[in-house]
């Protein structure tokens, strides 16, 4: 970085022909510019993996946590948009349960809103389709932490107002249509069921209404788990937790250790 500033600085010197003396000095080439940018870029990139933790799974938590926050922000979009409200859904019937499907538990997402029908009926539509987080991650849902989601001697910090676990709304039964004009409902993919679901909820004017009346920060926190194809997840980890806090306004704050929640 010195040697660009230096560099600079003799270029300077030598267009203003304040220092004669000096041999007049080319500009920059290409492919010097480019190497500064690859080294500046090798350092922000080594920094960022670091901070997201050791190996695969640490990159992977550090970019679902990206994929929350955009999700969040999109789904407060369409509220807006659409000057009505939208949710942001977590899968959360449980496996091995009727109909549940382990992959998507608390691993898929959805951004739905409400729409009103030429007959005046009222139903949610998908904004998009699912997006499921990277693997091996998943949301936490609500305390208590189910015991058959940790991993042998793992145990997890449940207290609600301070420990890495979401205080999204839990519903028991919902679905939603593809499109306003179709008749059939679905639930992530699959026409005619609904689920489980864990939700955050935003109004036209973009301010969360999920939360009790007290109004705290909502929290969605993330872990990686050991992932099965017919059973729940098991963290495997109480301390690699990432997420965010979205406030009542709508803004979020990235929280980057399981202690921040």
């Amino acid at each position: 970085m010195i040697w660009c500033i230096q560099r600079a600085v003799t270029v300077r010197k030598s267009q203003t022909g304040r220092s004669a003396g000096l041999r007049p000095a080319a500009g920059f080439t290409l492919i010097e510019l480019l190497a500064v940018i690859g080294v500046i870029m090798v350092l922000v990139g080594g920094g960022a993996l670091a901070l997201a933790g050791r190996g695969g799974d640490g990159a992977a938590l550090a970019s679902a946590q990206n994929v929350i926050s955009g999700l969040v922000g999109a789904t407060r979009a369409q509220a807006a948009l659409h000057q009505t409200n939208a949710r942001l859904i977590v899968y959360a019937t449980i496996p091995p349960g009727t109909n549940a499907d382990a992959g998507k538990y608390l691993r898929s997402l959805q951004v739905v809103r409400q729409d009103t029908l030429a007959n005046g009926t009222t139903v949610w539509v998908a904004s998009g389709d699912p997006v499921a987080l990277p693997t091996p991650i998943c949301v936490v849902p609500p305390a208590p932490v189910p015991t058959n989601h940790l991993n042998t001697g793992v145990a997890w910090n449940n207290n609600a107002a301070t420990g890495p676990v979401s205080t999204l709304t839990v519903l028991a039964a919902f679905n939603y249509r593809g499109q306003s004009a179709a008749v059939a409902t679905q639930f992530f993919g699959r026409t005619g069921q609904n689920g489980r679901i864990l939700y955050l909820e935003f109004s036209p004017d973009g301010t969360v209404v999920s939360n009790p009346t007290n109004n705290p920060p909502t929290k969605i926190a993330l872990t990686t788990a050991v992932l099965s194809g017919t059973a729940p997840p098991r963290f495997n980890n109480a301390s690699t937790v990432r997420g965010l806090f979205v406030r009542k306004t709508g803004s979020i704050s990235l929280v980057d250790v399981a202690t921040g929640f």
